[in-house]
């Protein structure tokens, strides 16, 4: 192409010659009557027609018995935002439809459309209880988009979500609060409406910090009659955590005064959740009282607050210790959960580790176990000694398995307990023994064996952990290649996947195992698979040449995995 040519071209360009033409909304809304393709297309193209001859064609496509006809046309009308005011009647209309794209397209369009769709709202409120994730959403976010007047719209609100199946209610909260600063003006004013409170306090918890701009309503809101709105106001407080200091006075308030003992022990976490020490005195006050359950939250509170005072702490976990001894299952429960929470020391902890992992509430169970994981291999011994309680191995198991590389100690232990006659109790062994990794040399010859089981879950746990063990591993490799031939597609997979690891440098083995990895790059069955498959590739190194066209493409759609295991193979 010549200068002078590129010239004209572009002078023409300016001088509005070449402008590109304007669609024939003649002829689209000929084709939008037609049905069919052409239908789909006409309703897409008449987005860029002029507002005026375009909407009227996609209003009266709205009516049409083509659902996706339907949902194209009010996507198209959307681009129009507030000029399609016209359209708000046919929108609403769709609200009914028994298709959830269709209501969810509506919904979206009359966000758009702004306030001139505002006699749509009582409809779209409801739809914020929808069966479908989309059409919630869309509802929601035209909801916040209408921007209309909360007197009307929260009354209807409220009304929509005390009638909702409580099943929904919960995702529709999750929403509001995933909308972040959009929300926080309607959450401050749905927290000023006796009515709307309580839901507004949900939603507050569950944004946590973000929700930092209402602390003043929420504080407001502790005045309430109702204490169950009492009580979420201060856990939303704690949520938000330190940023809720300035409410700190009248959750002390609520601590000290509050007739309900539920309200007075959620301010007692939301003390904790706001580290300020100058509640410790009120906590230690509260700590001194009749009431157990508000005792030990007390105290787990002022440890908190006080973390770098070795005496309160040990006067906290002194406490909360007995408490594990206490009749009522809600004391354990709570008390086990501020010992995970404090990370208490494990000298003093130790001693109930045995009885509470028995324990036959498994709130218990599951808050204990996460005490004790977080004080690490120190209370190794007391679990692995719970391998051989049947009430406790598979707790133990289960953290061992958490701690992984740091317990060595373990795999004897683990090997042991391979002679299991439980299928279930052995695969998580073998998944612990795979976390543990290459220490786990030594239970080699326990592993093996299941290479030839006939449960398909035992023979990929024991894939899995001779993998992490990797070189030591390598005795098995002639046990693992017929697996590659298995006519289990994830077996196969998982053979490959763990040759790739126990013998990278070994050409035989890539010859065999990089065609069936090269085959899961595309394998979406699980979310975890093609990063695995590339990531074994790159082992290979430079024996995993054919695989690059392949790993290319995987890195091209997002495969952070692939992409270096293309670097790793081109070095």
């Amino acid at each position: 192409m010549s200068a002078r040519y590129l010239f004209v071209c572009v002078a023409l360009f300016l001088c509005g010659t070449l402008s590109a033409a304007e669609p024939d909304t003649g002829k689209l809304t000929a084709d939008l009557n037609a049905g069919g393709d052409a239908a789909y297309q006409a309703a897409d193209d008449l987005a860029d027609a002029p507002a005026e001859k375009a909407i009227p064609a996609l209003t009266s496509a709205l009516d049409s018995d083509d659902a996706e006809l339907q949902r194209r046309a009010a996507r198209s009308i959307a681009q129009f935002g507030k000029e399609a005011h016209t359209a708000t009647p046919a929108l609403a209309k769709l609200l009914d439809s028994p298709i959830p794209k269709v209501r969810a397209y509506a919904a979206y369009a009359l966000g758009k459309i702004g306030n001139g769709s505002d006699k749509s709202l009582p409809k779209l409120i409801e739809l914020i209880t929808d069966q479908d994730a989309n059409v919630r959403r869309e509802a929601l976010e035209a909801m916040l988009e209408m921007d209309a007047d909360p007197e009307v719209t929260l009354p209807i609100m409220v009304n929509v979500l005390e009638k909702a199946d409580p099943a929904m209610v919960l995702p529709v909260l999750s929403e509001l609060a995933e909308m972040g600063d959009k929300a926080v003006p309607r959450l401050r004013t749905a927290l000023q409406n006796e009515k709307a409170a309580y839901w507004a306090c949900l939603v507050a918890a569950e944004m946590g910090p973000n929700a930092a701009p209402a602390v003043p309503e929420l504080t407001a809101v502790l005045d309430s009659k109702d204490a169950e709105v009492r009580m979420h106001a201060l856990i939303a407080l704690g949520e938000i955590g330190p940023a809720a200091k300035p409410a700190l006075s009248r959750v002390v308030k609520a601590l000290q005064s509050d007739d309900v003992p539920a309200v007075k022990y959620s301010a007692a976490f939301a003390l904790a959740a706001m580290e300020d020490s100058q509640a410790t005195e009120a906590l230690q006050k509260a700590a001194a009282g009749e009431d157990a359950f508000l005792s030990l939250i007390s105290y787990y509170a002022v440890a908190k607050l006080n973390s770098d005072d070795k005496q309160k702490m040990t006067t906290a976990a002194t406490f909360l210790v007995e408490a594990m001894k206490n009749e009522n299952p809600n004391v354990r429960a709570a008390a086990a959960r501020c010992l995970a929470n404090l990370e208490a020391p494990p000298e003093i902890v130790q001693p109930i580790i045995t009885d509470a992992l028995q324990d036959a509430d498994p709130r218990v169970v599951v808050n204990i176990t996460d005490a004790i994981v977080k004080m690490g291999p120190q209370v190794l011994p007391k679990v692995i000694k719970g391998l051989q309680n049947d009430k406790m191995k598979w707790v133990s198991v289960g953290i061992i398995r958490q701690w992984g590389e740091a317990v060595p100690e373990a795999v004897a232990p683990l090997a042991d307990a391979l002679s299991s006659e439980d299928e279930q109790f052995q695969a998580e062994v073998l998944m612990a023994l795979g976390a543990i990794g290459e220490q786990s040399s030594g239970a080699i010859q326990q592993i093996r064996p299941f290479l030839k089981s006939d449960s398909r879950t035992l023979q990929l746990d024991a894939l899995y952990a001779l993998g992490r063990i990797g070189a030591g591993a390598v005795s098995t490799k002639g046990e693992i290649e017929p697996l590659l031939s298995s006519e289990d597609a994830f077996t196969q997979f998982a053979a490959a996947w763990s040759l790739a690891h126990i013998a990278p440098e070994d050409a035989d083995v890539a010859a065999k195992a990089i065609p069936v990895l090269i085959l899961h790059l595309n394998d979406t069955s699980q979310d975890y698979i093609p990063g695995e498959a590339a990531q074994a590739l790159g082992m290979f190194g430079d024996k995993a040449k054919s695989a690059l066209p392949e790993l290319k493409k995987s890195a091209e759609s997002g495969n952070e995995a692939a992409a270096e295991a293309v670097k790793a193979i081109s070095m």
